[in-house]
């Protein structure tokens, strides 16, 4: 594999990755004789195994034994410090802050050696000390959660290395009650989500949730009020990143997982809603340069992919089938393939990340649309959104586009009659309230005995 475009840091971690993984591959422990002797001290590595990994990766033989070294020496003070750790009890965590820049104008990197027996509160309150920051206005994420001031760090997934991102807007005096106006929207926006799925669980208010054609889902009310608000944190965390407030955002995303993830995953295989939400926090990783969360952001896409691959099918077929097009879908598998691209680059994994930036890059040109054949259907009365996608789906075709549209405007009013004939009978019902036994009244059979009773009058009219 040629290093040409790449740097000689990316070569050089590279080349250490791939040589760990080959040691890693043949359970070779560096930390072991004959690698390291007794005393700790530099052993001998076999040279067979040398020339091997030299050959199998293409780089010279000086370099495969000095990241052997590299490696060899890194895995004793690992040793040394988990040792340490564990006799002491404490923990080392690292964290890194992001949206606040120190006074050289650089990320702040800050390490900690405390008890995971503390509260998440305790772990806020020394950060927000170092950084000078009130610790309302600084939130703390780990492996994709946000670090609650209740409960145990050791309860709450962190462990010896673990590694943080430090979310804050602002630590200047000057900015401070523009950031409190933040902290305070971002508790009012959760009330506010909070207060409309309250309203999905009442018959006064009814929510709809539907899947991907459009069909309501008919779900437990517990279910319904979760991915209700769910849905409402994702959209509010949407807005927030079209507006590039990427720190906002995340924390409005990572609620509404945390909702999504109190529904059955049978619920959420019916609706493609949490694979997208997947996407947007992983955007956000990147637009935070949060490297650190890496194994979060692709085990997320991992997720995004599989629910695209079993509503859509591996190459849409199953969406051909029931939608008769891919237009929308397509986009989410051309945002899919470009985040996991950069993610298997950030890996080092550059021949996959080749392959999935090209694939990106052919569904983007898939995605163009033609200005003048988008003229010609928005001459014809169609909105240009409905246009865009209807010359997506039939691979800019002006004539089948606008059937294409029809036929999706015809079935949209289908459905929507379905669900204002439901909601009429929904409201019936509860005027009729319930039987002798408890039970609610079935509306059908009220209005066919209600038909009954009308042709009774009327024979009995006309006969008298």
């Amino acid at each position: 594999m040629e290093d040409s475009g790449v740097d000689g840091t990316y070569a050089q971690e590279l080349h250490q990755k791939q040589v760990r993984e080959l040691l890693n591959k043949e359970k070779i422990k560096l930390w072991l004789p004959p690698y390291t002797n007794e005393d700790g001290s530099r052993g001998e590595s076999p040279k067979e195994l040398i020339t091997r990994y030299s050959q199998d990766l293409q780089i010279t033989q000086e370099a495969v034994s000095g990241i052997i070294e590299t490696l060899r020496v890194h895995a004793l003070h690992k040793l040394a410090e988990r040792e340490k750790y564990k006799k002491s009890g404490l923990a080392l965590l690292k964290i890194k802050m992001t949206g606040q820049a120190t006074s050289a104008g650089k990320m702040q990197q800050i390490s900690l050696e405390m008890s995971l027996d503390v509260e998440g509160k305790e772990l806020r309150d020394m950060i927000s000390h170092q950084v000078s920051l009130p610790p309302e206005q600084l939130k703390l994420i780990c492996q994709g959660r946000v670090i609650t001031n209740e409960g145990t760090l050791a309860a709450q997934g962190l462990k010896h290395g673990s590694q943080m991102m430090g979310l804050c807007l602002s630590v200047t005096q000057a900015e401070a009650a523009k950031q409190q106006e933040d902290v305070n929207r971002m508790m009012d926006t959760r009330k506010a989500a909070e207060l409309l799925s309250d309203k999905a669980e009442t018959d006064d208010y009814d929510i709809q949730i539907a899947d991907q054609s459009g069909r309501p889902l008919n779900l437990p009310s517990a279910e319904k009020k979760a991915l209700t608000l769910a849905m409402t944190l994702h959209e509010k965390g949407r807005a927030a990143l079209k507006k590039k407030e990427h720190g906002r955002a995340l924390l409005l995303l990572l609620e509404a997982d945390k909702e999504f993830r109190k529904c059955r995953a049978d619920i959420l295989n019916a609706v493609d809603n949490y694979a997208v939400l997947c996407l947007d926090i992983v955007w956000c990783y990147l637009c935070l340069k949060n490297v650190e969360d890496l194994p979060d952001a692709d085990s997320r896409l991992c997720a995004s992919e599989e629910c695209f691959q079993r509503t859509y099918g591996n190459n849409m077929e199953r969406l051909m089938a029931v939608k008769g097009g891919s237009g929308t879908e397509l986009a989410l598998f051309m945002r899919l393939h470009l985040l996991q691209g950069i993610v298997a680059f950030h890996q080092h994994n550059t021949q996959q990340a080749g392959r999935l930036l090209r694939r990106a890059e052919e569904e983007l040109q898939r995605l163009t649309v033609d200005g003048d054949k988008l003229a010609q259907v928005m001459q014809m009365g169609f909105k240009e959104r409905e246009g865009r996608l209807a010359l997506r789906v039939t691979n800019g075709d002006v004539e089948a586009s606008v059937q294409y549209i029809m036929k999706k405007r015809e079935e949209k009013k289908a459905i929507g009659e379905k669900v204002e004939e439901e909601r009429r009978k929904k409201k019936i019902q509860k005027t009729l309230g319930s039987t002798a036994k408890g039970d609610k009244v079935n509306v059908d059979t009220y209005e066919m005995l209600l038909a009954m009773c009308c042709t009774m009058y009327v024979c009995n009219f006309i006969l008298e």
